[in-house]
């Protein structure tokens, strides 16, 4: 019985995890309208990666944050856009404006994921068997490190 409670207990876990990455899933609202209404004339979400965003608290404050990936419309550069809590401030790394290693463009990224690392969780890009990196906040900034070229 003991082991079938615990196969039944793992299948539902990873039923649980496919669903959190689903594709029908979507960002909170608070942090789409605070996207359109600050930057949507400029930046439009980019369904290039699945997931297209992450929740995590990337900036420390203890409070929900919203990992977007973007397109700038004007050049179709790619990038993230980072929309931190309800305060609705932004942080957009690529997608035109240049950001550590990653450049202005993130049109190479194929892979995304975060990474949850005590108070600050990260974000991980990565090109598929080639060059990855991580961004996370360090003091009052975004920042970029380097792991694979």
């Amino acid at each position: 019985m003991q082991r079938l409670t615990t196969a039944f207990a793992t299948i539902f876990l990873l039923g649980s995890v496919c669903l959190t990455a689903s594709a029908d899933e979507k960002p909170p609202a608070w942090a789409i309208k605070a996207f359109n209404e600050k930057v949507g004339t400029r930046y439009e979400v980019a369904r290039k990666l699945e997931p297209f965003f992450y929740v995590g608290d990337f900036n420390g404050d203890t409070k929900s944050d919203v990992a977007l990936f973007i397109k700038e419309k004007s050049t179709g550069k790619l990038g993230i856009a980072i929309v931190e809590d309800t305060m609705k401030k932004f942080k957009i790394l690529g997608a035109g404006k240049s950001f550590g290693n990653g450049g202005d463009d993130f049109s190479w990224v194929d892979a995304w994921s975060i990474r949850h690392s005590g108070k600050v969780d990260r974000l991980y890009v990565a090109k598929s068997e080639a060059a990855s990196g991580v961004i996370y906040w360090e003091a009052s900034e975004y920042k970029w490190q380097q792991e694979a070229d």
